[in-house]
């Protein structure tokens, strides 16, 4: 039987997509819009959704009455608290440094490098006192500059769902000037009182985005222990995935230049529907090409709240048993042959897997201007070898009692879904009026919404007495 970890944060998505929670940022919906994709994936090709019993507390029945048919685990019956330490240690590890204007530590800045997000820091006078401020890097009004508004908007929710988010990590941040200066705290802290048009460190909303840059990393550290246990394939909401994508290339999960294969692979998959990745004869990537699911079924309903039951009537079809019947048979052929033999036993359901892919591009497709938009699904496995031998991988299977529906998987790989947020933001752009229909039920608050800071690329480097580069 095969397992979907679900996330906490994907769920609220969801029901913010349904109109149940309120959303402040419009520029979140399009993220919402790819977190119920990917729930709608969840659904359709696994045997069993499983989440976390870990949401606010006022809050936890009524989400357990919308989402009846997912598996809610608690905490203290599992007794994870081991595996938040240790995600405690991890997300520690974690120390942003800006220099010269930009993220420069191995974390965040391969994240952003990885989302394709541009960004820059540059010392806003406010007050006659310096702060460094986050700017986007581009031209408002462009179909670039709102990808990157919507990614930037998707971090900072994160913060949506906590009451409190500090005290996890090392909130230590440093900045270095473009001249090798590093601001110490002191020499801040008495500029901002001084207010001598000194540097008087980062305004607030810098400060939030880094703190919700720490929260992902910690919940997608979280997530991905917890589904390595659990033997579950994890669904973060789409701005974890691509972190926990980081992270685990960094443990040494995946190989040095895995990540770029596999954006590369969704590059050149726009017109076909199978490819293989192998990474170092230690990993592999099977990716299929998918129409997108919420999208063909707001436009048969009429009505996006149907869509989660019509997604589960739908899973009992022909169709999508024979996806799960094939996806169950390649990570059995992984588990009990390993990654070498495994990668030529695929060879034998590639032709069975193109052929069920594009006849539900056939069947559930949906046209517009820019011909039928597609969504990924990519399956990742890692050997179990691999993932033992990583000391951030520690073993909890005699600390941590398994649920009895679990007990019985002989399952021994982690794997993880790579999806790409910025292409998927794009196809849900794509859709146009559809779009339109799913987004049609979002309770939208923007009282307090305040667009991005911009900065144009052409006067990055230019100082004046209102703004200086770092």
């Amino acid at each position: 039987m095969s397992y979907a970890l679900i996330d906490n944060a994907s769920l609220t998505a969801v029901q913010r997509v349904m109109g149940q929670i309120t959303v402040q940022n419009p520029d979140t919906i399009n993220g919402d819009l790819v977190a119920l994709e990917n729930f709608l994936h969840a659904i359709l090709f696994y045997d069993k959704l499983i989440c976390i019993d870990n949401y606010k507390p006022e809050h936890v029945q009524t989400r357990k009455n919308i989402f009846n048919f997912i598996e809610f685990l608690s905490p203290k019956d599992f007794d994870l608290k081991a595996l938040e330490t240790k995600t405690i240690s991890e997300a520690k590890n974690v120390r942003p440094e800006i220099r010269g204007g930009e993220f420069v530590d191995n974390d965040f800045r391969e994240f952003l490098n990885l989302l394709k997000m541009n960004m820059i820091c540059t010392w806003d006078l406010r007050s006659s006192v310096y702060y460094l401020t986050m700017k986007m890097l581009g031209e408002p009004n462009t179909q670039e500059f709102q990808k990157y508004s919507e990614i930037s908007s998707a971090i900072f929710n994160e913060l949506s769902d906590v009451n409190e988010t500090r005290g996890r990590w090392n909130k230590d941040i440093t900045l270095i000037g473009s001249d090798g200066h590093i601001h110490s705290q002191e020499e801040m802290r008495r500029a901002a009182i001084e207010k001598n048009r000194g540097f008087g460190g980062t305004t607030r909303a810098l400060d939030m985005f880094i703190a919700s840059l720490n929260w992902i990393s910690y919940k997608s550290i979280y997530y991905s222990l917890a589904a390595k246990h659990f033997k579950a394939d994890t669904f973060l909401h789409p701005i974890r995935h691509a972190y926990q994508i980081h992270w685990m290339r960094k443990t040494g999960a995946y190989g040095h230049d895995f990540t770029a294969k596999l954006v590369e692979s969704l590059s050149k998959n726009l017109s076909t529907s199978i490819s293989e990745v192998i990474d170092n004869g230690r990993t592999a990537a099977i990716s299929i090409e998918l129409p997108i699911f919420s999208a063909w079924l707001t436009a048969q309903t009429g009505n996006v709240s149907q869509i989660i039951q019509s997604a589960r009537d739908l899973r009992d079809t022909h169709d999508f048993q024979e996806i799960r019947e094939l996806l169950r048979k390649i990570r059995i052929s992984y588990d009990e042959s390993g990654i070498a033999r495994a990668n030529k036993s695929i060879e034998k359901w590639k032709k069975e897997i193109d052929k069920a892919a594009k006849n539900l591009k056939r069947q559930y497709g949906i046209n517009t201007d820019q011909g039928i938009q597609g969504s990924f699904l990519i399956k990742v496995y890692n050997s179990i070898a691999a993932v033992k031998s990583l000391p951030q991988f520690p073993e909890f299977n005699f600390k941590i009692p398994l649920p009895e529906f679990i007990q019985a998987n002989n399952s021994s790989c982690f794997s993880n879904l790579y999806k790409n947020i910025t292409g998927e933001l794009t196809a849900v752009e794509r859709l146009g009026s559809l779009r339109d229909m799913m987004a049609s039920k979002f309770r939208i608050d923007s009282t307090c919404y305040l667009a991005p800071k911009t900065e144009s690329p052409r006067f990055r480097n230019y100082a004046s007495d209102w703004k200086l580069p770092m």
